[in-house]
């Protein structure tokens, strides 16, 4: 018999209403849980390794500098960590080639509908299940 484990999502956002809305958004959905927020780009690493995140939803703007460089040290030093880009420079082509070869998951830009967010977290995280 498989143990239920909800994904764990870890929030790196320097706007700090949107990251609240965000947590209480996947506290609501039955299959996941919010570990943590953290909005400054030197917090990062540390929260998601001790928080034994899942997946992260990672904004490019931080306060203390850019996500950008992150996702690579991220997707290096925790290989199960599935790293989301939600932010508003996603829009940009040259921004998402960029992040998807560092290693980004997804890449989803600011002012999407959250539906697809936990669509996405869903998506990201089964994904890294089956491989």
């Amino acid at each position: 018999m498989e143990t239920y484990k909800p994904v764990r999502v870890l929030i790196a956002e320097n706007q700090r209403d949107l990251s609240d809305v965000m947590s209480e958004l996947i506290d609501t959905e039955p299959d996941m849980q919010c570990v943590g927020q953290v909005s400054d780009a030197s917090q990062v690493v540390a929260a998601a390794r001790n928080s034994s995140a899942n997946v992260l939803i990672l904004d490019l703007m931080l306060q203390g500098g850019s996500g950008l460089p992150l996702v690579e040290q991220l997707t290096s030093a925790l290989p199960g960590l599935r790293v989301i880009i939600f932010s508003g420079l996603a829009g940009s082509d040259e921004v998402a080639r960029e992040a998807k070869r560092r290693g980004a998951a997804a890449i989803l830009t600011k002012g999407c509908d959250f539906q697809l967010l936990l669509q996405t977290l869903r998506s990201t995280t089964s994904e890294a299940a089956a491989s």
